[in-house]
């Protein structure tokens, strides 16, 4: 009985995150589909759609979000905000909300940051601190097989010295890698063309998102990193924000 009860809780948990994804990303996509509703024409639009591939957004999801901001369905007036934080020990944050409601964001975002004694900071004062980069994360090559009636996806190994090559001739600004992953850097011009060139050659895409990198890392003993971490989980599980960068090396 007990095992039963406890595959069900984490079944009724995932269920939850995956809802919370869907609605997540369709936001973005909204957002994105505001500008332009042709990905070709709209690069925020890719990436929108690159995201919801990763979490294998059903397709009916995907068209709604974009049909709301096409003029072709009615949708939320959703907003993009930043909101700019300083914490104990010297902590950045830069939080990203996608919201039809601003007042009920900035509220649950201020009761969440006032409980854990964080200062909110005038627009620009933290944002200085992080640079916009499109990122795009690799971590192996996707193989399709057919198996009765199912497609299935395997992600091999990377061949790191190859992608390196192939990626030096493509318009980036980085290349990362350690033992298992691959981080390319570009400009947001940039990132379509390689987005499309490097899926060309099928490599596994675990992230492809705009990320605002620190300039300036900051440490943090053990009880303040829990403390941090707990509030970043809160702060993930609120229905309005979208993502959360912070200034805390590894």
């Amino acid at each position: 009985m007990w095992r039963w009860h406890s595959i069900a809780a984490r079944k009724a948990s995932w269920d939850a995150k995956k809802s919370q994804a869907y609605a997540k990303v369709g936001k973005i996509i909204q957002i994105a589909a505001r500008k332009w509703a042709d990905p070709k024409m709209n690069p925020s639009l890719e990436l929108a759609l690159s995201k919801a591939k990763q979490y294998n957004l059903p397709r009916e999801v995907v068209e709604k979000a974009i049909l709301k901001w096409s003029g072709n369905l009615e949708g939320e007036n959703l907003e993009e905000i930043f909101y700019e934080w300083y914490g104990p020990e010297g902590v950045a944050l830069l939080i990203k909300a996608l919201t039809p409601n601003t007042n009920r964001s900035a509220s649950s975002i201020k009761q969440i940051m006032n409980k854990y004694g964080w200062t909110l900071w005038a627009i620009g004062s933290v944002a200085w601190q992080f640079k916009e980069q499109w990122v795009l994360v690799i971590d192996g090559i996707s193989e399709t097989a057919q198996d009765k009636w199912k497609t299935i996806e395997r992600v091999l190994p990377l061949h790191k010295e190859e992608l390196e090559e192939r990626a030096m001739e493509l318009p980036i600004s980085d290349f990362e890698a350690d033992e298992n992953t691959v981080v390319i850097y570009t400009d947001k011009k940039d990132f379509a063309i390689v987005q499309n060139a490097l899926e060309k050659f099928h490599y596994h895409m675990v992230e492809a998102d705009i990320q605002f990198i620190p300039e300036n890392m900051i440490t943090l003993n053990e009880d303040a990193k829990t403390r941090l971490y707990t509030l970043l989980d809160m702060l993930e599980d609120d229905e309005d924000v979208d993502h959360v960068w912070h200034n805390l090396g590894s």
